[in-house]
């Protein structure tokens, strides 16, 4: 009985490749910023962790990066290749792997708003914790670039923390919806 439950379904494997697609259109919205460009990345980030069971959410992440790593332009400015270990964002597409299980972990079919949007918090402290020091060594140590860690939070985090609150506030009241549709549509 567990290898039948362990066992992917068809549904799994189309909402794993769609999250991941969502997550690759997510970083063709691109406005750049600096080292690190605003995406819309990591709100499909927040919705396969709400929206998918942890395994599920952690390996839509994981596809899309390997699919970027292998040469497909997925990435933020439509970039791609192996060459991308040693780009400054790479620690957030890092980071995104960890948060979508952390918060399919944690709010995986959760109803309340304030909950939700605490894990997604979390979520964006996992982003920041994993990619702002991965973004300071790559400046400092790869490419050169002189900086300090405050100047590394100047350019990594503080321009994105009101866009990314707005966007998991967004994320936190459209899941539970979306997620109360399609399992109503299972059941039909």
């Amino acid at each position: 009985m567990s290898k039948i439950k362990n066992k992917m379904t068809t549904q799994d494997l189309v909402q794993t490749a769609l999250m991941a697609a969502l997550i690759a259109i997510g970083a063709f919205i691109t406005i750049p910023l600096g080292p690190v460009p605003f995406t819309m990345q990591n709100f499909f980030i927040f919705m396969a962790g709400l929206l998918l069971i942890p395994k599920l959410a952690g390996l839509s992440v994981l596809i899309y990066v390997l699919i970027g790593l292998i040469g497909l332009p997925v990435f933020a400015g439509f970039t791609g290749g192996p060459q991308m270990i040693f780009a400054p964002t790479f620690g957030f597409l890092i980071s995104f792997i960890i948060a979508a299980v952390l918060i399919s972990k944690l709010a995986y079919g959760e109803k309340s708003f304030i909950k939700i949007l605490g894990v997604l918090i979390l979520a964006e402290v996992v982003f920041y914790a994993i990619g702002l020091p991965y973004m300071y060594m790559v400046l400092t140590k790869v490419n050169g670039t002189p900086m300090t860690f405050k100047s590394t939070l100047a350019v990594g985090m503080f321009p994105f923390l009101g866009p990314d609150l707005l966007k998991a506030v967004i994320a936190a009241l459209i899941a539970p919806k979306i997620l109360d549709s399609l399992n109503h549509a299972k059941v039909k």
